[in-house]
């Protein structure tokens, strides 16, 4: 048996499995850049001024003449002598030759025997080059400007656009069987009988993952070893990962982690010392499938899989805020508790509940905190629900 921490571990080490799709650039947001992006050719592409004003190629003197007007998305203005000023907007190219763009509140604009002139009102001296936005000064033709493994946010997807990618390679979301195990189940739509109860974990993860922009597949087995293996088989084929429910534990039908091993799934680790959730069960195959095996209780469930499964499958590390929290339970010396806490004005409480079956008491609650092992303590570190 392991510890929460060596679980996070050994999870921050077990590659989610990718593919590569190519994908509309706007609904990249969020996703993994699958391909390095390279400048098409330099960053800025010319000589851009950066503020409206005037370029001029003489900053000895204070007065220019007007030689005329430059806007951005024309050619670059021509000097027809080097003493003159040409009134210029930002974006604009850069006149050849000029030293120095002078933004308009440093200006006056004047006549001078009825020609346009203008005269500089600042206090510090010019400066060759200031305003100017350089040619190639923030990338080069060639250079990567995005490399694979970045996650794509809206500068990225405004730099894609610069360089003409309307499509985007990106990693592809892994494919998710969900499959419930245990003769009680019935599916949500039936009516059960006396010893029997409706199927509410699948549907959990499910919503939950396809919100998540996930593809799901979701099916239901009872507990009997040749006919759960061959369905198991038969969904590992087709799914990148297994996420299971219920069989994990010590019960005389808990038959998943040997049927997972029939299928040539390597045991990562099973069971964490936690409450609860403790019988919790991962491994991997040779050729990147995974399989999560939670155990069948609903708050089991829920915990393992918004603790572990969830962080790992979007390969972030999930922030741990800390909170004061009454009305806590007593540590358990060798376990570490999942507890439902609510929010209030000040600090959190622990809201009482009936065990890792107890669904109805956990709706009220805002997240999930952890007791660690032998703590007394009442500052607890928790994962919102949200």
């Amino acid at each position: 048996m392991i510890t929460p921490t060596d679980a996070f571990r050994l999870l921050q080490d077990l590659p989610v499995p990718s593919r590569v799709q190519k994908i509309a650039l706007e609904d990249s947001i969020g996703r993994i850049l699958a391909e390095d992006i390279a400048a098409d050719r330099d960053f800025p592409p010319f000589d851009r001024v950066m503020m409206d004003g005037i370029a001029v190629q003489d900053i000895q003197v204070i007065e220019w003449p007007l030689g005329g007007i430059a806007y951005a998305g024309e050619q670059a203005f021509t000097f027809s002598q080097s003493t003159e000023a040409v009134e210029i907007m930002t974006g604009a190219m850069l006149p050849e030759k000029a030293q120095a763009i002078l933004k308009i509140e440093d200006l006056e604009f004047f006549q001078k025997e009825d020609l346009p002139w203008v005269r500089y009102l600042g206090s510090t001296a010019l400066e060759k080059g200031q305003f100017i936005h350089a040619q190639g000064i923030d990338a080069k033709l060639g250079q990567i400007i995005l490399a694979k493994g970045k996650k794509i946010g809206p500068v990225e997807v405004a730099i894609a656009a610069s360089v003409g990618q309307s499509e985007i390679q990106v990693e592809a979301f892994p494919s998710i069987g969900i499959i419930s195990t245990g003769d009680e189940i019935v599916p949500i739509d039936q009516q059960p009988l006396a010893h029997q109860i409706r199927s509410s974990n699948a549907m959990m993860i499910e919503a939950v993952l396809v919100n998540k922009g996930f593809s799901t597949m979701k099916k239901h087995v009872l507990d009997e070893p040749s006919a759960m293996e061959k369905e198991l088989a038969e969904l590992v084929e087709k799914q990148d990962i297994l996420i299971l429910t219920g069989g994990v534990s010590a019960g005389k039908k808990d038959f998943i982690p040997e049927g997972l091993a029939r299928l040539g799934f390597e045991k990562i680790f099973h069971k964490i010392a936690q409450k609860p959730g403790k019988p919790l069960w991962v491994g991997k195959r040779d050729d990147g499938k995974i399989a999560f095996a939670l155990p069948g209780n609903p708050i089991s469930t829920l915990t393992c899989f918004w603790v572990y499964f969830l962080p790992w499958i979007q390969q972030e590390e999930r922030q741990m805020d800390r909170i004061q929290v009454d009305q806590l339970p007593k540590s358990n010396p060798n376990l570490v508790q999942w507890l439902p806490i609510t929010f209030e004005v000040r600090g959190a409480r622990a809201l009482r509940n009936n065990g890792s079956g107890d669904l109805i008491n956990w709706a009220a609650a805002d997240a999930i905190a952890c007791l660690p092992a032998g703590q007394e303590g009442t500052e607890l570190s928790y994962f919102s629900l949200n």
